[in-house]
């Protein structure tokens, strides 16, 4: 009989039992990709992360992302997750306030920082993303309010475009006009998924920048059914996404050269999170992106097969 260790943890959150949950296999050298398919639909988060020694010497970690269904490039939320579960087990060490370590992922080779609190634990892990990829506009926009219940008209923002972007996964951006038509969406997710599926995007990515909470700017709702996730409690690539599409929009103020973005989602399934968005920019384009947050271990155990 094989079993591995699996750890659950919230992330996005500084509490257990909100955020979004990931798993994480810090252990997962010699698993087959089947075998961490097999434990990523018992685990039966919308991602399970498998960390492996990394193949690139410019990297520090190789991470692999499972869904229930299948493998995804990379993951926002397991990747915060996972950092934090390597730090809780000693495999990285906080000697500096900023520790910068890298992660290999069928995105890339992509940067991620441990931030230390002023008593020397780790505040919150933040994750360097791509530089984003306008991949379309959609002019699709009475089809996609049918597809998440709602009207055209309610897709409407300060003249915002429908635009599938990229930051490491395909999402798209679709404005909403205020916060109670955002909670009144409830999509078809059935044929959201064929949707999704045949015009090659992961997820819609729903917003308005009325929140539950005044300190924070944007609220969200992410609806991913093509990867059997219906609806996430918080996604950091599509955030990082929003945010690039924000800032090459103009739809935020561009005074500054570094950007923060605090975004609210998960409320309406009872599971809150907070998404920090970091962007640099000149002139509105787009330098750097950077999302992080907090995380919480919530189970611990083995997986036997």
């Amino acid at each position: 009989m094989k079993s591995v260790e699996v750890y659950q943890v919230d992330a996005f959150t500084r509490q257990s039992f909100g955020g979004n949950p990931a798993g994480v296999v810090t252990e997962a050298n010699g698993l087959s990709e089947e075998e961490m398919q097999n434990i990523a639909r018992e685990m039966n988060c919308s991602e399970t992360a498998f960390v492996l020694p990394a193949t690139d010497s410019k990297a520090d970690f190789k991470v692999r992302f499972f869904t229930p269904s299948e493998e995804v490039d990379l993951c926002g939320h397991a990747t915060i997750a996972t950092f934090h579960a390597l730090f809780k087990e000693g495999k990285i060490k906080l000697d500096s306030k900023e520790k910068l370590v890298f992660q290999e992922t069928k995105a890339g080779i992509l940067p991620v920082y441990l931030i230390a609190s002023d008593n020397g634990e780790l505040d919150r892990v933040v994750m360097g993303q791509t530089l984003p990829e306008i991949i379309r506009t959609s002019d699709e926009v009475s089809e996609i309010a049918d597809l998440l219940g709602l009207k055209a008209s309610d897709l409407k923002l300060n003249n915002l475009p429908l635009q599938v972007v990229s930051t490491g996964l395909p999402d798209m951006m679709v404005p909403i006009k205020d916060l109670n038509t955002l909670k009144k969406a409830s999509p078809d997710f059935s044929r959201l998924a064929r949707y999704q599926k045949e015009k090659g995007f992961v997820s819609i990515h729903a917003f308005t920048f009325e929140t539950e909470d005044p300190n924070n700017d944007i609220h969200t709702r992410d609806f991913a059914p093509s990867v059997e996730i219906n609806e996430e409690a918080a996604t950091g690539t599509a955030n990082g996404a929003l945010a690039a599409y924000l800032i090459e929009n103009k739809a935020v103020s561009l005074e500054e050269e570094k950007i923060i973005m605090r975004i609210e989602q998960g409320h309406i399934m009872d599971r809150p999170s907070e998404i920090i968005a970091e962007i640099s920019h000149d002139n509105g384009k787009v330098k750097d992106v950077k999302v992080g947050g907090s995380a919480v271990i919530v189970m611990k155990g083995k997986v036997m097969w």
